[in-house]
């Protein structure tokens, strides 16, 4: 095997490496500290100049713009309608 063809197998490796992690992201397979899942019940989507916060089991059937645009208090987490309702648990 030339250093050429070794080159390219240690890029594809790489990159099927990378994609596999962002699909399983993408599929919420990987919850913990790196995932699109939060700690604390909910998670920051982007949306133009700001950021709204849903809940982890926000399944898209409810507009983004329903949520809030600030994190919930210390103790509190996303409800599904988007309010802020105690943590569950503390």
């Amino acid at each position: 095997m030339t250093t050429r063809q070794k080159v390219r197998l240690a890029l594809f490796a790489g990159l099927a490496l990378l994609f596999a992690f962002a699909i399983a992201d993408t599929l919420g397979l990987r919850e913990g500290a790196t995932s699109v899942r939060g700690a604390d019940g909910y998670t920051s989507i982007p949306h133009g100049s700001h950021t709204h916060y849903v809940p982890n089991d926000w399944d898209g059937s409810r507009s983004v713009s329903d949520f809030p645009t600030s994190p919930p208090p210390e103790g509190m987490t996303v409800g599904p309608d988007g309010s802020f309702v105690p943590l569950a648990g503390r």
